[in-house]
């Protein structure tokens, strides 16, 4: 008996390895997934483009989109950026300014405009990274409030109100953000906030009555 428990836990042993093997980096894969999907994503209007030099500094900037999908870079003034890439950007950049510069070393990130709403600790506007997600956005406003039901988050996008499932843990597209988005954060019931007292109030009263029909 002793023996078949020894070989049945040697077993399972054997099969976690092997889960473990075949997939030893379930969670990075989707965090490289969101990246990869972030560098083919397009620019929209209320994005700001972070442009870093290597050497040049004094080119550093800051640089919005406009709601007509242009942006303003130093030296290379009005560029429509409107349905680039993300990549594609940074290649389109680093060819202009070798016009100017000898070896343009540059970065180009990007920063979408969410809007945070609803049971948060700290709703606001916030300027998040292209690779941040829903989790990313409620962790920025400070977590959720103990009046949050984790069942109700939704994104707003072009008015149309979608909720987003498995929002804790998954960076798939479906928590994927983009500029103008409002992220909101539902309440609990009523009965849910309140349950505790109710049944509280309850019990004191049917004590109430049940001691008055004593008397």
């Amino acid at each position: 008996m002793l023996s078949l428990r020894s070989d049945i836990r040697t077993c399972a042993r054997a099969v976690l390895a092997l889960a473990i093997v075949s997939f030893p980096a379930l969670g990075q894969d989707t965090v490289e997934d969101a990246a990869r999907r972030a560098a083919q994503s397009r620019i929209r209007p209320g994005d700001r483009i972070e442009l870093q030099f290597r050497r040049d500094r004094e080119l550093n900037s800051s640089i919005n989109v406009n709601e007509r999908g242009e942006a303003v870079f130093p030296k290379l003034g009005i560029i429509d950026v409107a349905d680039v890439t993300i990549a594609g950007l940074e290649d389109t950049l680093r060819t202009r300014y070798s016009e100017y510069l000898r070896t343009p070393e540059l970065e180009v990130s990007v920063l979408r405009r969410v809007v945070v709403n609803g049971e948060v600790r700290v709703p606001n506007v916030y300027m998040l990274d292209v690779t941040s997600g829903v989790r990313d956005a409620i962790a920025r406003a400070g977590g959720l409030l103990e009046t949050a039901n984790k069942n109700k988050v939704s994104v707003v996008r072009d008015g149309q109100r979608v909720t987003v499932r498995g929002w804790e843990t998954s960076r798939g597209i479906e928590t994927d953000l983009r500029s103008g988005d409002q992220v909101i954060v539902g309440r609990k019931s009523w009965l849910t906030l309140n349950a505790l007292p109710v049944i509280s109030t309850s019990v004191i009263v049917i004590g109430l009555i049940q001691s008055l029909k004593k008397n």
